[in-house]
């Protein structure tokens, strides 16, 4: 990736607004300068920058890399199949084409499983950035809101097998979805928190009384498997939308939240506690067609990914812009709005420092920055020539 260069003529995606016809300059692969000066008047205020690559982004959109923050695989391979630190490389380069250039692996709790995740990381040589660490959803979750879960991967909380857990995950658990209304849970929330895991409620049927872990934990995908809002006595997703939680995981990609509820999410949860997500699985971009999840058939249809027996939603087989898309279209929600759900908030809540991560267009942040054609459709990197072109200024 170029470290030295002007994009010029591009809209550029920043945190509150699109600037038109906008100017970034990147010196030593961070940003140095974003403004509305046109390029002529900058290289007379700084000739010797003349030297520097240009890159012409006119018809371009310029955003920040995208967060897969919840994700149980893509390109034909799954999270809980993973064998080695080659799939984990397949899949960020695949990432990476689509404009996501982080994204945490997220798997049920499988000893087996994670113990091969954990060492595919290892072995991979992804730096935190790129894979800041894993996500793993129960075993402690309410059967009854299990969605995707199989009964055998579920249990009641027990203090040993969450620090089992940990161990077996060699520092590199970053979220647990747990049901906060299940007996015993309570005595988790000192456990996670001590390891650095952010809790995230999910896959439960609290109330809106439920005591909640300590200030700092999230929601896992809103609306679904989880009690619904309800004005007496209150469910989970009263809790979301009233604000409580640090962040809220949305799943925007128009199938497993419709428009009116993903509308309501997004005027009570700002941009900077929403998180949206995918919830891809094995099929996220590839063609429609048959898989397999933890030894199950599934089937990649435009309804979403299903388990071919019962019809049960599991997954996506969406990801990264085609998220952020679908969001803005349900919701009227500003660009610049969803790109900051889907980058500088993930980025916050993995506790990634937006500017050295990436996650941020602004001066002094790293530069991991993506060109994406006018229908937000297909991007690259600076420096490629996938569209559009570059030339040396001198």
């Amino acid at each position: 990736m170029a470290e030295n260069y002007i994009i010029a003529g591009a809209t550029i995606i920043l945190a509150d607004k699109l600037l038109e016809g906008g100017l970034v300059v990147v010196r030593d692969g961070r940003i140095d300068y974003i403004g509305e000066e046109s390029l002529e008047g900058y290289l007379r205020a700084h000739p010797t920058d003349g030297n520097l690559d240009l890159i012409d982004g006119s018809s371009s959109f310029l955003a920040p890399r995208l967060v897969e923050m919840h994700m149980h695989g893509a390109f034909g391979i799954g999270f809980e199949n993973i064998s080695n630190g080659a799939d984990l490389l397949s899949i960020a380069s695949g990432l990476e084409a689509r404009g996501v250039g982080c994204f945490v692996p997220t798997i049920l709790w499988d000893e087996a499983a994670v113990s091969r995740l954990v060492a595919a990381i290892e072995t991979s040589g992804l730096p935190e950035n790129i894979l800041p660490g894993i996500y793993i959803e129960g075993p402690f979750v309410n059967p009854e809101k299990r969605g995707g879960i199989g009964l055998d991967q579920i249990t009641d909380p027990d203090p040993n097998l969450c620090r089992k857990i940990i161990a077996t995950a060699r520092g590199r658990l970053k979220v647990m979805a747990l049901a906060p209304e299940l007996p015993g849970i309570e005595a988790l929330y000192p456990i996670l928190e001590e390891a650095g895991v952010l809790v995230s409620l999910g896959h439960s049927g609290a109330s809106a009384g439920v005591a909640l872990p300590p200030p700092r934990f999230s929601v896992t995908h809103l609306f679904n498997a989880m009690s619904g809002l309800d004005h007496r006595g209150g469910g989970l997703v009263n809790i979301a939308l009233a604000g409580i939680p640090s962040w809220t995981e949305l799943n925007a990609d128009g199938i497993h939240v419709n428009a009116s509820c993903m509308k309501i999410a997004s005027l009570c949860i700002p941009p900077e506690r929403l998180i949206l997500t995918s919830d891809a699985v094995i099929s996220a971009g590839l063609p429609f067609g048959d898989f397999s999840y933890f030894g199950k058939s599934v089937a990649s249809k435009a309804d979403g990914v299903r388990y071919s027996e019962s019809g049960t939603l599991i997954g996506s087989n969406r990801i990264g812009m085609e998220i952020v898309k679908s969001y803005t279209v349900s919701t009227g929600a500003s660009l610049p709005a969803a790109i900051q759900s889907m980058s500088a908030t993930p980025s916050a809540a993995l506790r990634l420092a937006a500017a050295d991560s990436g996650g941020i267009m602004q001066v002094g942040a790293k530069a991991d920055v993506f060109l994406w054609d006018s229908s937000l459709s297909s991007c690259r990197r600076p420096g490629s020539t996938k569209h559009g072109s570059e030339k040396k200024l001198t």
